[in-house]
């Protein structure tokens, strides 16, 4: 009972904490409140798609498998095994005939249905991307964490745009490697908050404005040891055009946050004029998220130092503990600073 009241509490500060000033330019229609990825178009609606495709190494086939074992291996059920008949076209002239040494593609192309007529949208000039039905924009602050432009409904968004940089796109070049630095990062700082975090990778090829590539991760966030059931889903979005990077970082406590983020950082598009190459830039922009913390992979935001300090801040706030954690670093949540 206690934890239930505290997480209300936290969550109704977290709320007031968001003073919103809608701002006028802003078209804000109605869309879903969740952004399932499908992998197959649905055949009844003419809507537009935002069309993702897996970023997949190629399996081996081995002694023994079928392309029902692959898929369930692959993609945890079985009859997604079409799914590798249609990205194998070119090979597979029997789903049955496959043999021990072939080369399978495995990505699947996945789609976000975009109703046209009802989605709502951040219009900056330089850029644009979609905003979640009914939410509206401000800025946020706890503590030292803040960021001066915010999504926020169902769950919290802060967004950080700039010139893309050249680090960043060398960070994430082997994104393999970056997941395992994250992943250690996260073990040797933030144990005892970071628990199930998960990796996506997402190649956006033809479309337009939108084309870039889609990095998602995502974790809960166990916010004290003493409130065990005071956990909320973080994701963290990054999309990259040819001149911008766009990142996102988004937490809710009963709302699907992950689809949200991916949904948002996938609708990013830069609106690049070749007349304007010459001063093109984003940096002044006033969309930012503090603290900034450098770590090993360069060019990218942590997320993890930004939600201790606006947890542990809030977590203050409620329960008084303040003078408790007096003397115990910048980022009173943080372990192994």
């Amino acid at each position: 009972m206690e934890t239930r009241i505290l997480k209300q509490a936290l969550l109704c500060v977290c709320s007031m904490a968001l003073f919103m000033i809608v701002l006028p330019e802003m078209a804000v229609r109605a869309d879903e409140r969740e952004y399932p990825v499908s992998y197959k178009k649905n055949p009844d609606s003419d809507a537009p798609y935002i069309i993702l495709e897996e970023a997949a190494e190629d399996y081996t086939v081995l002694p023994g498998d079928s392309l029902w074992e692959i898929s369930r291996k692959l993609y945890g059920e079985g009859r997604l095994y079409v799914n590798l008949v249609d990205a194998n076209q070119d090979i597979l002239t029997s789903p049955n005939l496959i043999y021990p040494g072939m080369e399978l593609k495995t990505a699947r192309t996945g789609y976000i249905e975009r109703t046209q007529s009802k989605y709502g949208g951040v219009q900056m000039g330089e850029y644009s991307m979609d905003m979640p039905y009914g939410w509206r924009v401000g800025y946020m602050e706890s503590g030292e964490a803040w960021a001066n432009f915010v999504m926020r409904g169902d769950g919290v968004v802060g967004c950080l745009v700039q010139d893309k940089e050249r680090d960043t796109s060398r960070t994430v070049e082997d994104w393999e490697k970056c997941t395992q630095k994250i992943t250690k990062y996260a073990d040797e700082n933030y144990a005892t908050q970071v628990s199930d975090l998960g990796f996506e990778h997402y190649k956006m090829k033809n479309q337009g404005d939108g084309t870039g590539e889609v990095y998602l991760y995502s974790f809960l966030w166990h916010v004290s040891p003493d409130y065990p059931s005071l956990v909320f889903r973080v994701c963290m979005g990054l999309k990259l055009t040819d001149h911008i990077q766009a990142e996102f970082v988004g937490f809710a406590s009963d709302y699907d946050i992950q689809g949200c983020i991916r949904y948002i950082t996938a609708s990013f598009e830069e609106h690049f004029q070749e007349k304007d190459s010459g001063n093109f830039t984003v940096n002044g922009s006033n969309m930012s998220l503090a603290p900034n913390i450098s770590w090993e992979l360069s060019g990218m935001f942590n997320p993890f130092p930004f939600m201790d300090e606006y947890f542990t801040s809030k977590l203050e706030k409620v329960t008084g503990s303040g003078e408790e954690n007096e003397g115990k670093g910048k980022y009173k949540g943080r372990i192994g600073n």
